[in-house]
């Protein structure tokens, strides 16, 4: 055996280059395909969304007909396109363009093949159909059941898909049990569980107090994770309703002393802080300006700065010398925000000149920038 591979190595050799070539060329060809397919599906995807643009801004411009949009109207894409193009314009008209836009999309071979992509098996159909459906006026109450179940599927966008729908065409009941769904699903984000909320405000019946009273009902139940228990309470303050600080105030209190979720402190101190709640300044001067986790320390340095309390002095120039180096540069801003405070004359041991310049350098940068 041995002596045959010596008499023959060399065809051998010969044999395994042009293999290797011969795949390697496979490959190339494969990629360079593949890539001419991609290219051609996304060049037919930019002439289908350019030709129907210019149709549906005709129809709702009242200049031609559905029959002359519906010949345009052959493939799965058509319709998909057609959905994502009557998302985008329903944004920004108004009056009776939008109700031609509204009559278009619910006109019979629109809706039936919505309503037939929602019975498919593949979950993304399913999701167009449901997002077919939140835009719709008035949907079969019969859906509705259906639906409210899509709302706990483990598809991120089916399940906001579905949500989507039931905040509008759903009970209150309905729609607490979709957004407790949406907030169980880990493959969600948090941009989506915003839009959620946000949805949720705007469907509410009480603007002032429907999304307040859900959000803080979810928040006392305690059943979710630390990350969406965060989300909830950030939720609160970007949403702007001030009548949840003095529920958030009693949450802030019976964090224990230690052994709490960094995010829900920082969370509820960021939020404290944009409802003007200085009751929270005692104790975060006594626990939170030494707790372990770096991102509370700094949540504290920013905290401490906005209130500007005398007393809180002190504190800061503490964080002035953390061992992080954004709470130093927040523990250095809010100290700036003190007229009485010249930072280029603080004493900072632990600290050596060059760097201590250069974290003046960054605070003046910050605010010049409007950070």
């Amino acid at each position: 055996m041995i002596d045959y591979l010596n008499t023959h190595a060399e065809q051998i050799v010969l044999i395994v280059v042009i293999f290797l070539a011969f795949f390697s060329l496979l490959v190339f060809v494969g990629a360079i395909c593949s890539r001419w397919l991609l290219n051609r599906s996304e060049k037919r995807k930019a002439r289908i969304r350019s030709d129907l643009s210019n149709l549906v801004i005709q129809y709702i411009s009242n200049d031609i007909t559905f029959e002359e949009i519906k010949s345009e109207l052959t493939t799965k894409t058509d319709y998909a396109i057609l959905l994502q193009l009557s998302n985008e314009l329903g944004r920004s008209l108004e009056g009776e363009e939008a109700e031609r836009l509204k009559r278009l999309m619910n006109l019979p071979p629109i809706r039936s093949y919505f309503e037939d992509r929602f019975e498919s098996g593949n979950p993304l159909e399913r999701a167009k159909a449901c997002l077919y459906f939140s835009k719709k006026t008035n949907i079969k109450q019969t859906l509705i059941p259906a639906i409210v179940k899509q709302t706990s599927e483990e598809h991120p966008m089916l399940a906001y898909a579905a949500c989507m729908v039931i905040l509008n065409h759903g009970s209150d009941e309905q729609k607490k049990l979709a957004i407790e769904n949406l907030l169980q699903n880990d493959g969600l984000s948090n941009q989506a569980l915003n839009d959620i909320f946000a949805e949720f405000q705007a469907n509410s019946a009480d603007e002032d107090t429907g999304g307040a009273g859900l959000l803080m009902e979810l928040i006392e139940k305690g059943k979710f994770t630390d990350h969406r228990t965060a989300l909830m309470i950030r939720t609160l303050g970007e949403l702007g309703y001030f009548q949840s600080a003095d529920f958030l105030l009693e949450k802030f209190f019976e964090l224990p002393k230690t052994g709490y979720d960094p995010e829900i402190a920082t969370a509820l101190i960021d939020i404290l802080v944009k409802f003007g709640m200085a009751e929270i300044i005692d104790r975060l001067h006594k626990q939170f300006v030494q707790s372990k986790h770096s991102e509370v320390r700094e949540a504290v340095a920013k905290a401490l700065g906005i209130f500007c309390r005398e007393e809180s002095i002190p504190f800061l120039k503490w964080l002035l010398v953390d061992q992080d180096f954004y709470v130093r540069f927040h523990a250095a801003t809010s100290l700036s925000n003190f007229p009485e405070i010249d930072l280029r004359k603080l004493k900072t041991p632990d600290m050596d000149d060059k760097e201590y310049s250069e974290l003046l350098g960054e605070i003046e940068a910050s605010k010049e920038g409007g950070y």
